[in-house]
């Protein structure tokens, strides 16, 4: 079984994708992979959906 969960920028300001790639690393640790990113009408990241197995 997969768990799912939606992760966001913190800051809507904020436009480094660094800050993205951070957060995406943290939880890559804990074992969650991105399963699809959303963007706004200028290609900025805004949110991304991540999947794990439950049963890990």
């Amino acid at each position: 079984m997969k768990e799912y969960k939606i992760v966001k920028r913190e800051s809507m300001w904020s436009t480094k994708d660094d800050d993205f790639i951070d957060l995406f690393n943290q939880n890559a640790r804990e074992g969650w992979e991105v399963l699809s990113v959303g963007f706004n009408q200028s290609g900025m990241m805004l949110k991304a959906v991540m999947v794990r197995d439950k049963n890990r």
